[in-house]
């Protein structure tokens, strides 16, 4: 097996791969260009975390039991490629159907939803295969290189087209990473981390996931999770209140992105020397700061200089996550944990998103990131402190030295 050319297939994949979450960024600013209101935008982003709670642990369990999770990423980009043609269809020449364009953007996000997790999984499973030897942080920066270029793409397209037009790219290149998917061969995915395939659903150790390393991040992650798609969701809130054009979007998420790389290529080095658990804890961190330039900023090198934080929290995030997540879980059971986690997530972000919308129509949008700057602090007090409690009080092992807060 050549080792440079899988190396180069799926960085390839994630760099196209990206463009969908590029398109997915416009979702809310696509909403409020045709009509709906805060609480409206809100509602929708609660019935699309409402879908992720049935199709991330579904997505996760097949996964596992058919040890493949490259065959289920290229389902999910398949059918994303397809629900997103749909979206343009129903809210086009002025004629919006709220109902059929709802429905459309719930069935691509059950398939989106879970891509995610399903290509994380796999690059994580990849990064420990004993002979590929492939870094993660080197083929995740492919990811970021690709969600920030076509980002900025982005900002002179939709000076010629409505905003609706994303997800027709959205669609070209889910269809695109479903076919690259194809190129790299199955057998790189570490043999389902040495697991025997399991035949039936009730031979499955779903017991075992639930430890209390999991359980403890699965908390933490709630609570990190609230105030992180809060910002997400309402970013475009902050773009009215500094004053600065929508078509601006594209060019402060494509900053953030290329931020991401530099941390991601540093990430194997910084597991070596601190573990996987203070990446978390500086996301979080640098977060906190982040929301507060959004409630006291008055200019765009504020918001320029808020992507850059963005950037380098969610890289530190992201690698981070995934790879806890991983080490915690029982053998041949990474996709059940995983996707565990990410429908408890969505349970939460479900009622988060709701309220939302509500909460930035009555304390208006600077207040409203006071409140979320709050919010990402004590997710990080609360990590450090479910540790300490975890491994001075309970005396719980942690299954990998790696996850450790203290080594």
């Amino acid at each position: 097996m050549n080792r440079r050319k899988v190396l180069f297939k799926l960085s390839l994949t994630e760099f196209i791969y990206n463009g969908c979450f590029a398109a997915a960024n416009f979702l809310s600013v696509f909403l409020e260009s045709i009509g709906f209101s805060a609480g409206q935008i809100g509602l929708t982003m609660s019935l699309i975390s409402g879908v992720g709670i049935a199709s991330q642990p579904a997505w996760g369990v097949v996964s596992d039991r058919i040890r493949s999770v490259r065959r289920c990423f290229r389902l999910c980009m398949t059918g994303t490629a397809l629900f997103a043609l749909a979206v343009p269809f129903f809210s086009g020449n002025g004629n919006v159907r709220p109902e059929w364009l709802i429905a459309a953007l719930a069935l691509m996000y059950f398939f989106f939803h879970p891509s995610n997790m399903m290509m994380e999984l796999w690059l994580v499973r990849l990064s420990a295969h004993p002979t590929l030897r492939i870094s993660y942080g080197s083929v995740r920066s492919w990811a970021s290189i690709g969600y920030a270029v076509l980002n900025l793409a982005f900002v002179p397209i939709l000076r010629f087209v409505p905003v609706s037009g994303v997800y027709f790219f959205m669609a070209a290149f889910a269809a695109a990473a479903a076919l690259l998917s194809l190129r790299v061969p199955a057998e790189t995915e570490n043999a389902a981390a040495e697991a025997p395939r399991q035949q039936r659903l009730r031979d499955m150790p779903f017991r075992s996931v639930l430890s209390y390393w999991v359980a403890a991040y699965i908390l933490f992650e709630v609570l990190y999770q609230i105030p992180f798609n809060w910002r997400v969701t309402y970013t475009v809130y902050v773009l009215r209140e500094f004053h600065v054009d929508n078509s601006l979007f594209g060019a402060l998420m494509f900053t953030a992105g290329l931020c991401e790389v530099p941390v991601l290529l540093l990430t194997k080095k910084l597991s070596g020397r601190v573990g996987w658990a203070w990446p978390l804890i500086l996301s979080t961190a640098i977060l906190t700061l982040e929301y507060s330039l959004y409630a006291w900023g008055n200019s765009v090198y504020i918001l320029f200089a808020a992507q850059l934080l963005r950037g380098f929290s969610y890289a530190l995030f992201v690698a981070g996550r995934n790879q806890y997540i991983y080490r915690l879980a029982p053998r041949g059971m990474e996709g059940s944990t995983m996707a565990l986690v990410n429908m408890v997530v969505s349970v939460t972000n479900l009622i988060a998103a709701a309220a939302g919308g509500f909460l930035v129509e009555r304390l208006g949008t600077r207040s409203f990131f006071v409140l979320l700057s709050a919010l990402q602090l004590f997710s990080g007090v609360f990590f450090v402190m479910s540790h300490l409690a975890g491994s001075k009080r309970f005396k719980k092992p942690l299954p990998d030295a790696q996850c450790a807060l203290l080594r």
